[in-house]
């Protein structure tokens, strides 16, 4: 018996020391957002100006930079809506954590022809998103469109989604005018909130709830997670200016890190996406959607929490590229999306 007994107490001593650490949440999402990566993928649409502009395109970086990239299937949309209004806009893409599909959500949105002004399509827009799904990027499930916004809302625009480690769920969020359920026919005053739904597989959703409601017109909500910082960051339009604020949670308070972001590089600025460098190490890059002229202009950060961007320089980007997703991807997936041909 004390033999066992010493035994036992050496095994424990023994497993003490090489106990293995479990990764924190936000570890896991930092992993996936580096997602070793050897080149960039960029998904958006063209605009209004043309007749095929609010479709989905999709570019591949040349090398394992954001500076230039190769555009995908000859330059023509890769998704093309069939469904709603049968316009999409604002297209973003997130991989499942379990690596093994991508989804696609995009504004249910056309404004190419001028049969509607934007505050029209505000009031009365689609309150569902346009939704797809591939395991490689190179095969795409059929459209889909889900209604996710309450029939008290005029529009359900710029959807993003943030996968929550504490829940299990996808955050799904997007920009809605809300009505008082006695103005059915939307007429009132109003002004734009962030609303969000939970999802684990972007079929069905949970009720959407308010999360972003500063009193005023606030759009384009994106979010990413820094590791260096332990917070969460989060970049919105608000009254024509690009909000950078961060918290360690997500439905936790929110900080404001700066105001105004790009302002001062690009005036008028819009529809910011952020990304994590594949090489460098806690370089951030924030592209933000001109207004006038239109297009995204690049910047970048070597220190996220100052709040302070930089204009990037050097870069060559798609044709027309408007709102959309830059995102990480293996030298596989970098083929796979290259040799898309639809």
């Amino acid at each position: 018996m004390v033999k066992l007994h010493l035994f036992s107490l050496l095994c424990l001593a023994i497993s003490s020391v090489f106990v293995t650490a479990t990764p924190t949440p936000e570890a896991d999402i930092e992993k996936r957002q580096t997602a070793t990566g050897s080149a960039y993928g960029y998904v958006y649409f063209q605009g209004e100006g043309l007749s095929n502009g609010e479709q989905i395109y999709f570019a591949v970086s040349k090398s394992n930079s954001p500076v230039s990239w190769n555009v995908v299937n000859g330059g023509r949309p890769v998704l093309t809506s069939t469904l709603g209004t049968k316009g999409l806009r604002d297209p973003f893409i997130i991989r499942d954590p379990s690596g093994s599909k991508f989804y696609v959500i995009a504004t249910d949105l056309r404004m190419f022809g001028g049969n509607q002004t934007w505050d029209q399509a505000s009031r009365h827009g689609s309150l569902s998103l346009a939704i797809w799904e591939s395991p490689d990027l190179k095969s795409w499930s059929a459209q889909r469109l889900v209604q996710v916004s309450p029939a008290t809302a005029g529009m359900s625009w710029a959807p993003e989604a943030t996968w929550d480690p504490s829940t299990q769920k996808f955050i799904v969020y997007w920009a809605s005018n809300l009505f008082s359920a006695s103005d059915t026919g939307h007429t009132g005053s109003t002004y734009s909130r962030i609303m969000y739904a939970t999802t684990t597989d972007f079929k069905t959703f949970s009720t959407a709830q308010p999360w972003i409601d500063k009193g005023t017109a606030i759009i384009d909500t994106t979010v990413a997670f820094d590791s260096a910082s332990g917070y969460y960051h989060r970049f919105s339009k608000i009254n024509g200016l690009i909000l950078q604020e961060r918290s360690t949670a997500l439905f936790g308070t929110w900080q404001t890190v700066a105001n105004g972001v790009g302002q001062a590089q690009y005036g008028s600025v819009e529809g910011p996406l952020i990304f994590l460098s594949n090489v460098y190490s806690g370089v951030w890059h924030l592209w933000l959607d001109g207004i006038n002229p239109q297009g995204y202009h690049p910047l970048e950060t070597g220190n996220i929490t100052s709040g302070v961007w930089t204009a990037s320089t050097g870069y060559v980007l798609p044709p027309n590229p408007r709102h959309g997703t830059v995102f990480s991807i293996s030298a596989t997936e970098a083929a796979n999306l290259a040799a898309v041909s639809v």
